[in-house]
Formats: C-alpha cells, sequence, structure tokens
C-alpha cells in the first residue's frame, strides 16, 4: 500500500494547477482530474482534497479555498471553474460549455455538482484537529448547503433535485434516459436531448424559477441524495464542536433527508433504490439499477434494506462482476459497459463509487464484502493505474483518461 501512496501522491501533484487567473481576478491552486480535463471540477477537487489531507493538508485547505472563492452570495458554488483557458479550450467552449456557463460570470458553469464537500470538509478536519479551521470553513459550506435546501429542492421534500445529468456527476448514466423518453436507452439520443436542453437553459439565462417551471428534466437522483445525507450529517458533528443548536438542526435535516431517501426511492418489488423524475405534475421512478440504487449503503439503514441491497451487489448476474462495482447491472438492457468510447457511467466500474459503496459496508461490518472488492480494486490500479474508468469484465481501460486524480481515493480506502 505504501507504493501505491507514493504514487498517488505523485499523480496529484502532477495535475497541480495554480497562479492568478486573469479570467476571474483571483489566484487559485487546485488540482485538476488529468492532463486534459484542465479545470477545476467541484466534486473533483473534493476528493483530491480528501486524499491530499492525507500528505498536505495544507494544500487540501488551498483546494477548498479556490472553490469557496467563486462562491455567490446565495451559497451557490459551481460545478466547473475556468480558472485558465488553453488555445484549444476555446472551440470546446464554443461547443458545449458556453451554453452551460454562467450568465454573469462566463469563466464558471451555473450547474452543480454532488455535495461532497461536507464529507471533505470533516475528513480535513479529522487531519488537523483545527477549531479555527472549522470557525473559517463551515459557516461558507453551510452557506452552499443552505443554498441546496431553499433553490434546489421545488417540492419541499426535502430532497434535491438536479436540472442536468452533468449535475450528478454521472452524466450520461441511464436512468437519466427516461427523464428524456429514451426508452431504448441511445447514449447518442441521451447526448442530443441533453444539447437541446442546455440551448433552452440558455436563453432562460439559467433562471432556476424558469428552469423548473419548464419541467425537462427534474430528477431527484439516489446518489446525489445521498451524499447530500452525508454531507449534512458530516456537517452537524463539525458544528456540534462549535454551535451545538446548529448542530442539532442539521441533525433533524439529515434525518429528514434519510427518512425520504427511504420512504421515496425504495422499490419493494424490485428491493433497490430508484431515482424519481418529474413529467407533468407526476413522479416516476427511473426504474434502471445503477451504481446510484446501491448508495443508500452509505446511510445507517435498517437491516432490511442493507440485505436487500447486498443480494444486488453480490449477485453475479447484476453488479459482482470480476472488476466490481460496474456504474451499470449486467442484467440491464443499457449495460454497455462502452469502455471504448466517451459515454461514461454505462457501465464501466469507478474507483469514487467504489470508494462510497466500501465506506458503507464498513458501516454495516460487512468486513468480508469489503476486503473482496477492495482487493479487486487495488488489483485493477495495480494492473493498469491511476485510470478514470475500468472495464468491469477485463479491467482495460480503453478510452479512460489515465493518471487520474480521483483513483486515488484507493489510499482512503
Amino acid at each position: 500500500m505504501e507504493e501505491l501512496k507514493e504514487r498517488a501522491l505523485k499523480i496529484l501533484l502532477s495535475n497541480k494547477k495554480e497562479g492568478y487567473s486573469k479570467n476571474l481576478k483571483k489566484n487559485y491552486f487546485y488540482i485538476a482530474p488529468d492532463k486534459e480535463h484542465f479545470h477545476q471540477w467541484f466534486w473533483d477537487s473534493c476528493f483530491h482534497a480528501i486524499v491530499m489531507s492525507k500528505f498536505n493538508f495544507e494544500y487540501s485547505i488551498k483546494e477548498i479555498d479556490s472553490l469557496l472563492s467563486c462562491q455567490l452570495e446565495n451559497g451557490f458554488i459551481p460545478h466547473i471553474i475556468f480558472w485558465k483557458m488553453r488555445f484549444k479550450d476555446f472551440f470546446i467552449f464554443k461547443k458545449w460549455w458556453k451554453m452551460e456557463a454562467h450568465p454573469q460570470y462566463k469563466y464558471f458553469t451555473a450547474e452543480i455538482q454532488p455535495p461532497v464537500i461536507g464529507i471533505t470538509i470533516k475528513e480535513i478536519y479529522k487531519e488537523n484537529q483545527d477549531k479555527e479551521f472549522l470557525k473559517k470553513y463551515l459557516p461558507r459550506v453551510q452557506k452552499y448547503f443552505d443554498y441546496l435546501k431553499k433553490e434546489r429542492d421545488p417540492d419541499e421534500d426535502f430532497l434535491i433535485s438536479i436540472i442536468t445529468p452533468m449535475e450528478s456527476g454521472m452524466d450520461m448514466a441511464p436512468q437519466f434516459d427516461l427523464a428524456f423518453d429514451n426508452y431504448s436507452h441511445n447514449p447518442l439520443l441521451t447526448k442530443k436531448k441533453i444539447r437541446n436542453m442546455l440551448e433552452i437553459y440558455k436563453k432562460l439565462k439559467w433562471d432556476i424559477k424558469e428552469i423548473f417551471n419548464k419541467n425537462i428534466f427534474d430528477f431527484e437522483d439516489v446518489a446525489f441524495n445521498t451524499i447530500y445525507a452525508l454531507s449534512v450529517d458530516s456537517i452537524s458533528n463539525l458544528w456540534e464542536l462549535i454551535d451545538k443548536e446548529k448542530a442539532k438542526e442539521l441533525k433533524k435535516l439529515y434525518e429528514k433527508i434519510k427518512e425520504k431517501i427511504l420512504e421515496k426511492f425504495w422499490d419493494e418489488k424490485d428491493k433497490i433504490f430508484y431515482g424519481i423524475y418529474h413529467k407533468k405534475d407526476k413522479e416516476f421512478k427511473a426504474k434502471v439499477k445503477t451504481i446510484s440504487s446501491l448508495f443508500p449503503l452509505c446511510l445507517d439503514i435498517p437491516e432490511y434494506y442493507v440485505n436487500n441491497l447486498l443480494e444486488h451487489l453480490l449477485n453475479t448476474n447484476e453488479f459482482f462482476l470480476p472488476f466490481p462495482i460496474p456504474s451499470v447491472s449486467k442484467d440491464e438492457k443499457s449495460f454497455g459497459p462502452l469502455t471504448d468510447t466517451r459515454f461514461l457511467w454505462r457501465g464501466t466500474t469507478w474507483i469514487n463509487t467504489n470508494w462510497f459503496i466500501l465506506k458503507g459496508l464498513l458501516r454495516h461490518k460487512k468486513k468480508e464484502i469489503y476486503e473482496k472488492i477492495k482487493n479487486r480494486t487495488i488489483e485493477l490500479i495495480k494492473k493498469y493505474g491511476f485510470c478514470e474508468f475500468y472495464d468491469p469484465f477485463s479491467g482495460h481501460p480503453g478510452k479512460a483518461m489515465r493518471n487520474f486524480g480521483w483513483s486515488t481515493l484507493i489510499v482512503c480506502m
């Protein structure tokens, strides 16, 4: 494991970006996902800061500083920040990112990503045990969660709605096909529908109320909301150290989120969790078994749910493939895995999602299963390096990016 740690640190440092941004008129420091993905991505940065806190917590704090420096007054933190543009970025920007750009701040996007930041702050604090750090950063992180609660829960059911698949962090995952009436699960069709949707959002100037009124894509995702719950629980524990009343308030919110995850996402017939999409004031379950469906394993949920999820996880026709855990169940018609394409999250295995599920297995004292999946995950990295994703049968990374930052989470498993 020591050798893996050394390699992980080397990759993170090789992807380090720092300097002064003429675009945003600010200094920046962050770790890019890889050489190609040059910019700062929200949940990637949160993962990088978690891993870096094991090596150099000053760097992990700088990473979070850069994210928070672009936080808006309402608490919003963007999904991508374009601190510096390369020549080729201008062509990509015109084709795609221009549609996602914030109407007032063109050098970052108008979208969010899974709210890992609460977990990140907790992990950094575990390493530095500095209450001054909490006093400085916790209120700013809290402001982000206040934004989510206020602006991203239009039906006030304690679950957060995402307005594009990219906000899930799992851009082309097939559960989102259904929200676009793409029942054949053709990834090209979903990509086209996303593009059309972004053009409409751009015309609406990314006005969140108008977007929800249009009801093009209003999706309550299982993984996103599980991460939301975990982060709220994390910051409630941190508030306990400096403001006990705030801690109580957040603990109540965590319990409400968890209650709604069990109530709304659980499918008693299939014995698994599915996300919900909204169409014409009605809710529909997106009945595709994906890695997102397993995420509530991370929460302190009753044994009944845990045991049923484990049946799916350990089924060799579903999720327990030679290199688990695939992002889509093998028995789904949408299963790719499409390793040799850039249609992501359609059956490939990812280290960051394995990290979450492994944490959940430990939480429920499923040590034997934890060790099996952890060992196979380590084998992937020893065989092919720190890649963006892997084929769940052969382990080969195909068209995945190499030297990928968040795959260094293996050192935290």
